[in-house]
């Protein structure tokens, strides 16, 4: 997406969104209002962190960017005490960098944003349209959400009046008990792109996308034929080969004697809410990987580091067999395994030459300190997020740290985040070291199999060396 683009997609996002900006330097604070107002329909400014707040209390905003070091109130101060108003607040934190050390308050505030002075015009776009198309998702999967309650407790209305199972706002289809349809609606005609003629007597197997497994259809069709109706979303193929996404619910319709007679099913597309939510993770992973460059900015070295483990990981997640969803926990969150750096003094994190011992002792705190940056969250993302930052220098025999764990103790996202984060290290240059050859690292990894390293992981990552160097080769430097 070209700047322009950019510029025009963040304006209709911001339709109807509302900005306060508190900076206490008054041509900055001019400037950037000025560049706001292309923006935003409402933009309010403050001086200091007091003005901020009542500022605050006058008006519901959807996004507050603020300096950090101001007179009467800092920055700090003044997100605390809104955020005890309005937690949900989004915010925007602009700094210096020697203010860094208001990081980890920041950030233990749940603010994920910060822009660097002097503030540039494509920084702060690209800043603003991150959190304004979050806000945007947010809101559209909130209408949509609503709706489809609002759908679901209709249906549910006509079923307990025992009328008939036919309604122009849902799709239904009925079914026998060989699977074959028997019924269609105009609205699954609409939907699917088949028509009645083309659809009935068809096994209803016509409709299944290749990415739904066959255990899955095994563990409804296992329900419905235990008289136990069936709840959930799936992915179906349309007649051209294109995806739709239904909120299903799946009846079996009961004779006097109580047996199957066939199956009414009623469902809803919910295609764009499917589409909606997975936009809504990527930005999420995106914020998180951001983030976690943060911690790496600190110790000179790449973003991409952090994409590259994120990948690696990913790779190891599947050829361990883990479920979809946690591969994607594991994929978002392990771009936060070192966030804890942030918190480690630079003459020992920027150090050029071997730790001393006292010093190594300060640089293993990083993984307590990434934890406790986490670890109150309640979100699966950031629960997963702190187990990486505590465990991925643990080893598996016992050696590692902070608390040598050994063994399946490690928990998984901990043991593929210490391969994919190793075989990464090793392959790059960093202010303490140059980068290995590839035979050296691949070496290295086979000796530390069942020492550092899960043998199991170490197995797959040898049997599939391949894909781990198209990553490194793609996302190199």
């Amino acid at each position: 997406m070209t700047f322009k683009e950019m510029i025009h997609q963040l304006s209709e996002y911001a339709q109807e969104m509302s900005v306060l900006y508190v900076e206490d330097e008054a041509m900055i604070r001019e400037n950037t209002k000025l560049l706001l107002e292309t923006i935003f329909p409402s933009v309010v400014t403050a001086s200091s962190g007091i003005e901020g707040i009542k500022r605050f209390e006058e008006k519901t905003f959807d996004i507050v960017i603020t300096d950090i070091l101001m007179p009467e109130m800092n920055g700090v101060v003044m997100i605390r005490k809104m955020k005890e108003m309005r937690e949900s607040q989004h915010f925007i934190v602009t700094s210096a960098c020697e203010e860094s050390s208001y990081l980890l308050e920041l950030i233990n505030l749940g603010v994920a944003q910060f822009l660097l002075k002097p503030i540039q015009s494509e920084q702060i776009v690209q800043i603003l349209y991150e959190v304004v198309k979050n806000i945007y998702n947010e809101r559209k999967v909130h209408e949509f959400t609503a709706q489809l309650k609002q759908e679901l407790l209709h249906q549910t209305t006509l079923l307990e009046q025992y009328k008939e199972v036919v309604d122009l706002s849902a799709i239904v289809t009925k079914t026998d008990m060989a699977g074959n349809i028997t019924y269609a609606n105009d609205l699954f005609c609409q939907t699917s792109g088949y028509s009645r003629d083309s659809i009935i007597q068809q096994k209803h197997n016509i409709l299944r996308h290749p990415e739904v497994g066959q255990e899955f259809y095994e563990n409804l069709w296992k329900t419905i034929l235990s008289k136990q109706p069936w709840r959930g979303t799936i992915k179906n193929l349309k007649e051209n080969g294109e995806y739709y996404v239904t909120d299903t619910t799946i009846k079996p319709i009961l004779d006097e004697y109580g047996e199957i007679i066939d199956f009414i099913s009623i469902s809803h597309d919910v295609t764009e809410l499917f589409d909606l939510n997975e936009e809504i993770r990527q930005t999420q992973h995106e914020m998180l990987s951001l983030l976690g460059e943060v911690g790496e900015t600190r110790s000179q070295e790449t973003g991409n580091h952090v994409r590259r483990v994120a990948k690696y990981a990913q790779i190891l997640g599947e050829l361990y067999g883990l479920e979809e969803e946690e591969i994607q926990l594991l994929y978002s969150a392990s771009p936060m395994h070192d966030i804890g750096k942030i918190g480690i003094p630079d003459a020992i994190l920027l150090k050029p030459g071997k730790l001393e011992a006292d010093e190594y002792e300060v640089m293993k705190t990083h993984s307590a300190i990434g934890y406790d940056i986490l670890k109150n969250s309640s979100r699966p993302l950031l629960k997963a997020a702190a187990i990486i930052a505590r465990e991925h220098h643990e080893k598996w025999d016992g050696s590692g740290y902070p608390s040598a764990l050994s063994g399946s103790d490690i928990h998984i996202y901990g043991r593929i985040t210490a391969l994919a984060d190793v075989f990464d290290a090793l392959s790059c240059e960093r202010v303490y070291k140059k980068a290995w050859p590839m035979e050296q690292i691949i070496d290295f990894v086979a000796r530390e199999r069942g020492r550092h390293f899960d043998p199991d992981l170490v197995d797959m990552f040898m049997a599939n060396l391949e894909r781990f160097r198209e990553i490194a080769i793609k996302y190199q430097d």
